[in-house]
């Protein structure tokens, strides 16, 4: 008897030897750059993939690739290469409400910055406040314990948390750039 995990499994590796098939076949196109990277979207499929600079982003994406329900403030991540690519699931962009609600934040976080006058990351900011919209605060939360599960050394400083880089997947706030 053949067992759902098995079933979803390979439905998972047709999906991406599919995806993989368009990127070679360069079936897709540029919808977003930044300082260290390009994302593309893949021609008719709700994936997109992403090519990095950044080696801690990499090493990111290979821990959490196929374990979005241990990292569920991430996007999803369906494959790695081993070198600079991965695929992952495409989101929506967050409200404009909440994108204000981010950059707020993070104006008074950087102010807090200032004040500590040290390393100090945004979950030690939130450790003294709570004033904030309660879903930004519950996803922060939640970031912060998946940031830990990762065990990478010091890597809340270095988090690339801002208005753009989270969005909405599956209903809820995730991380797709860090």
């Amino acid at each position: 008897m053949i067992s759902l995990k098995k079933i979803l499994r390979e439905l998972s590796e047709s999906d991406t030897q599919r995806c993989l098939s368009k990127i070679q076949q360069k079936q897709f196109r540029l919808i977003g750059a930044g300082d260290n990277g390009r994302v593309y979207a893949i021609d008719g499929e709700d994936k997109v993939f992403k090519i990095t600079k950044e080696q801690d982003e990499y090493e990111v994406a290979t821990i959490i690739v196929d374990r979005y329900n241990e990292f569920t403030t991430f996007i999803p991540v369906y494959y790695v290469d081993g070198k600079n690519m991965y695929i992952m699931a495409n989101a929506s962009e967050i409200s404009l409400q909440m994108k204000k609600e981010i950059d707020l934040f993070l104006k008074e976080f950087a102010v807090f910055a200032r004040n500590e006058g040290g390393e100090v990351s945004i979950f030690d900011f939130l450790r003294n406040n709570d004033a904030f919209n309660p879903k930004l605060i519950n996803f922060l939360t939640t970031l912060k314990t998946d940031i830990d599960k990762l065990q990478i050394p010091e890597f809340e400083l270095d988090l690339d948390f801002r208005s753009d880089n989270v969005m909405i997947w599956n209903g809820n706030m995730v991380l797709v750039d860090w």
